[in-house]
């Protein structure tokens, strides 16, 4: 059983700096904030403060827990050794590393979220905390009371747990319920397109300019998949997507919208660099409907994000020594 409130959360790109005892950046002027309790530095016991969130303090348990969803979801699929090898991240850090500065991030989420909705007077209703509650009676009776006790698992604290995130989920929710979702039947046109995409600034417009002349003449002539071409030569983060009219990328719009099924496009210039564009698939009202969906989203996320960040500059946040050194 996985609480949906966590996988929420964890995919929303919320970037919080972590840094033992909360230092700060030297020369930058920040806005009066809620200063931190303080934390423990030495052996963590169950009741010492792993984490404060301004003057919230979280208990080492409450860690402990949360690092216990994780953990378990992978060690179910992966050998336990995993959190030993040195991940893809920041030079030197183990994957056990990794995954507790993860957690703690996920932490500080949720209480700065539950800080918002304090504020807002959001909170649970009766029957979302009856249910918040049976949920985490019953992930709690199916963990063995062995792993309780390693993990410092109390049904207190993971009653807690759940509220805390289904508060946060809700809080999602009402920051969602103030995107404008309108996206007019124009804005909706859309294609399914493979990309090659170089990345050029002035110093190497005409170098980049050469090379994508280059692979666009083999996409053309060649038999082969573009989808290998574009993986091999690629500098975006994915090969295949949606462009549609609402991309602020124009010259790629307007070739891609020209494109017919399974087409090469030329050499397109933008502000950013040179892309070569195929066409999967041309618009139709299943695209248009996919491609709607995702602008919304897209909205949706920028805006929760936004007023994340606004909310989270409220806090100073302290971590424990002791976490950031396993």
């Amino acid at each position: 059983m996985k609480n949906k409130a966590l996988a929420i959360l964890l995919c929303l790109g919320l970037c919080i700096g972590l840094t033992a005892c909360g230092g700060e950046d030297k020369g930058k002027e920040k806005p009066a904030v809620e200063s931190a309790a303080s934390v423990n530095n030495g052996d963590l016991k169950e009741d010492s403060t792993a984490l404060t969130i301004g003057k919230t303090k979280v208990p080492y348990n409450e860690y402990q827990a949360y690092y216990y969803f994780m953990k378990n979801q992978y060690e179910n699929v992966l050998n336990a050794d995993i959190w030993k090898y040195t991940g893809a991240g920041e030079k030197g850090k183990s994957i056990g590393q990794e995954a507790i500065e993860d957690v703690l991030r996920l932490i500080i989420q949720v209480k700065v979220i539950g800080k918002a909705a304090a504020e807002k007077g959001v909170v649970l209703e009766v029957d979302e905390k009856e249910v918040s509650d049976y949920n985490a009676k019953k992930y709690f009776d199916s963990i063995n009371e062995k792993v309780r006790k390693e993990n410092g698992i109390t049904l207190a604290v993971m009653t807690q747990i759940f509220a805390e995130n289904k508060l946060a989920a809700k809080m999602y929710n009402v920051v969602m319920g103030t995107v404008d979702v309108n996206v007019t039947a124009e804005q909706s046109k859309a294609a399914r397109v493979q990309l090659i995409y170089l990345k050029a600034d002035d110093k190497t417009r005409a170098q980049v300019k050469q090379k994508a002349d280059a692979l666009c003449a083999q996409a053309k002539n060649s038999a082969g998949s573009f989808y290998s071409l574009a993986r091999t030569n690629t500098q975006a983060a994915e090969v295949e997507c949606l462009i549609g009219r609402l991309d602020e990328r124009t010259n790629l719009v307007n070739a891609v919208m020209g494109l017919k099924q399974y087409a090469v496009s030329g050499v397109i210039e933008e502000k950013d660099g040179y892309y070569i564009a195929y066409c999967v698939e041309p618009g139709n009202k299943k695209i248009y409907g996919e491609y709607k969906n995702q602008v919304v989203e897209s909205r949706q996320v920028s805006a929760f994000q936004k007023a994340y960040k606004e909310w989270s500059g409220k806090y100073e946040v302290k971590v424990s020594k002791s976490l950031l050194a396993k």
